[in-house]
This record gives C-alpha cells, sequence and structure tokens, in this order.
C-alpha cells in the first residue's frame, strides 16, 4: 500500500514540477522575443537582456525602494496636490529583496526575478491544496495550468509583487479554508503589505468568521482573527501618515496615478469605472459598464461558481467590490484580476473548457507583453 501510495504523491508533484516549468519557458520565451527587439527606453538600452527587460515600468519603483527606502516627504506639485512616489507600492516585496541583495550582492535585476519566479512556484504548490480541497484532484491541475498560462502569466517571474502576493494569498485562503487560523493569522499581516488586498482580505475574514462562530468554533481566535484582519488592513495607510506627517498620504499618492485621466476631479467612491469607461469608450460607456455587470451576474450564478466554497467565494466577491469601489480601470486592469485566481476552479471540471483557456492565455502572452510591458516610444500603457 505505502508503494502506490509514494507512487501518486510523485506523479503529483511531477505534474505540479512540470506546470511551472512548462509554464515560465512560454512566458520566458515571450519576455526574450519581445527583449531582442525593445529599443532604447527610459530603463534599458536597446536589446536588453532578460533580467533587465524584466525590471522596467513598477518594478523601477520596487528597485529605488530596494535600494533607497521610502520618502519621508512627499513630492507635491502644483496645487498642492501629491505627485507620484514609492509610497503607492506596499513594503515586503522590496524589503526582501534589499534583504537578498545584501546577503548575496546581487544586482536588482536578478534578485527580484528569482524571488518572484520562486514565489510562483510555491504559489502553485500551496494553491494545489487549495484547489484539491474545494474541487478535487484532477481539475486542481486544470485550474493551476489556467492560472499559469494566462495572459498576464509573464507578471509571475518579473521585479513586481504579484507573485509573492499570490504566495501569501494562497496560505491564507488555505488558513481558512481548513480552520487553521494561526496559519491564517501568521499570513494576513504578509499579504495585506506586499499587495493591496488588505480591505478585501479583512471583509473575507470577517464572512468566514461570522459563519465560523455560528458554529460555536474557537470564538475567541475568531475575535482575534478579526482584529489582526483590520488592523492589516490600515496598517500602511497608517505606516505612511507616521512616516511623513501627512495622514491621507497614501490615498493622495494612489490618486496621483489617476490625475492623468481625470485631472485634478477628484471624484467619490465607486466613481472610478464609470469616469473610466467615459474616458476610454465615450458614448460607448454605459453599454461597456452593462456588459461588465452582466458578465460579472452571470459567473456569479453558474453552479461551478458556487460549489467553490465559502472562503472562495468570500474572498473573490469581497475583492471584486473593492476593485468597483476604490479603482479607476486603465491598462494594468488584467494583472489586477489576478488575485481572483479561485475563479479558476470554474472551468477547471470541464476538460475541454481548461484546454480552451490555456490556449488562449498562451496566445494572450504574446499580445500583453507586446501591448503592456514592450515600450514604444512614449508609451503611456503600463502592465
Amino acid at each position: 500500500m505505502a508503494r502506490p501510495i509514494a507512487l501518486v504523491r510523485a506523479s503529483r508533484w511531477l505534474a505540479l514540477v512540470g506546470i511551472i516549468i512548462a509554464s515560465r519557458l512560454v512566458s520566458t520565451g515571450m519576455m526574450l522575443w519581445f527583449a531582442n527587439g525593445q529599443a532604447e527606453n527610459p530603463w534599458t538600452a536597446e536589446k536588453p537582456d532578460l533580467f533587465e527587460f524584466s525590471r522596467i515600468w513598477d518594478s523601477h519603483w520596487y528597485r529605488i525602494i530596494a535600494e533607497t527606502g521610502y520618502p519621508a516627504e512627499l513630492p507635491i506639485g502644483d496645487g498642492g496636490r501629491v505627485g507620484e512616489n514609492a509610497w503607492a507600492f506596499m513594503p515586503v516585496y522590496p524589503l526582501l529583496v534589499r534583504m537578498l541583495m545584501a546577503m548575496t550582492g546581487t544586482p536588482f535585476a536578478i534578485v527580484s526575478v528569482v524571488l518572484s519566479t520562486l514565489s510562483f512556484a510555491l504559489f502553485i504548490v500551496v494553491a494545489d491544496r487549495f484547489f484539491r480541497r474545494i474541487i478535487g484532484d484532477s481539475a486542481s491541475l486544470a485550474a493551476l495550468a489556467v492560472i499559469a498560462f494566462a495572459p498576464v502569466a509573464p507578471i509571475y517571474q518579473v521585479g513586481y509583487a504579484e507573485s509573492l502576493g499570490m504566495l501569501f494569498l494562497a496560505v491564507v485562503m488555505v488558513g481558512l479554508a481548513e480552520r487553521r487560523w494561526l496559519l491564517a493569522a501568521l499570513f494576513i499581516p504578509l499579504a495585506a503589505l506586499t499587495r493591496p488586498v488588505g480591505v478585501p482580505l479583512a471583509l473575507t475574514v470577517v464572512i468566514v468568521a461570522v459563519l465560523a462562530w455560528r458554529e460555536q468554533l474557537n470564538r475567541g481566535a475568531l475575535v482575534g482573527l478579526v482584529g489582526l484582519a483590520g488592523l492589516s488592513a490600515i496598517a500602511w495607510p497608517a505606516i505612511a501618515w507616521l512616516v511623513t506627517g501627512r495622514q491621507t498620504a497614501y490615498l493622495d499618492t494612489e490618486l496621483a496615478w489617476r490625475r492623468p485621466y481625470i485631472g485634478n476631479n477628484e471624484r467619490g467612491w465607486g466613481t472610478g469605472w464609470w469616469d473610466s469607461a467615459v474616458w476610454w469608450f465615450h458614448d460607448g460607456a454605459p453599454w461597456v459598464i452593462g456588459a461588465l455587470g452582466l458578465g460579472a451576474l452571470i459567473v456569479a450564478t453558474l453552479p461551478a461558481t458556487r460549489r467553490l466554497g465559502v472562503v472562495a467565494l468570500a474572498w473573490t466577491t469581497s475583492y471584486v467590490v473593492y476593485l468597483v469601489m476604490v479603482l479607476f480601470p486603465q491598462s494594468s486592469i488584467f494583472r489586477l484580476f489576478i488575485p481572483i485566481f479561485p475563479l479558476a476552479g470554474v472551468i477547471a471540471r470541464n476538460r475541454t473548457l481548461s484546454l480552451i483557456a490555456v490556449t488562449v492565455g498562451i496566445v494572450g502572452q504574446f499580445f500583453w507583453v507586446k501591448w503592456f510591458w514592450s515600450v514604444e516610444g512614449s508609451d503611456w500603457t503600463p502592465p
């Protein structure tokens, strides 16, 4: 009996390693192809190598943080408004890169790529545990393949915090799903300080805690978990306030990235999607918003979606609501949907749909790198 079990485990690991290696080979091939045709730009010389090509766009901000830290004084432009600065980026990833740079003497371009790639590999392993619990063994592999070969998959191996954030988030999902409150508690602050997921994660914890409370499961631990999630959600804005002396330092910094689209017309919460639709599609805005709303409703009501379980549903709903409330969608919108990776389980039970999704993802990677990652002239479409 021990031998068959060992064979099953070995085959499982081989499948996971296969997904990791195959997906990285595809994404690396895409990056190398476009790096070879990349012209000189604000970040690199002509035809940069893979590592240099992987440290452009927001990766440059992470490099600044890793090498010099966060500014104590915010850049103030005309009208007293805060300009773009490093406080928009959470600290765990760049500070971890900084530590590894100091330990190894290796430059940012290499350390950031290695850290992101290893984080993605660990994410696949942890996410497999989560998916196996909610959709079964074979469907889990399909879901992981859909994620690994997604159109934005090159982001998993560049100098961005997405992979590390996905890893921490997956551990939290496992902790909540398995009612291992201490495990979730250890990684909630890390997730909230790696990517801006603190608020929807706190809402998710509240939903899970309310349901567990009704079952009378360790209520003291649940209260502590909710409190920790709440503190984690406000930690970064509070730190920015403490260091800069400006109470709204973080929010003002985030608004600086929206200003090129809307100017100084700062509007209330929940208006970003409408403003973005008007900016991009003009009179077609109502149709775009209507189509997006209808699509979200259809996905939410699918039987396959409802079968994902409380944790996956609570998280994806909380995160989507959060995006609706705070986001002004632009060219980076596609990678901002990465945290709702549990929805890959919706199509994973259907082999044909999974194969189509992987194929579309591979083709999509080509266009994502071409249109968003590669820099052409005065490019204003950040990935």
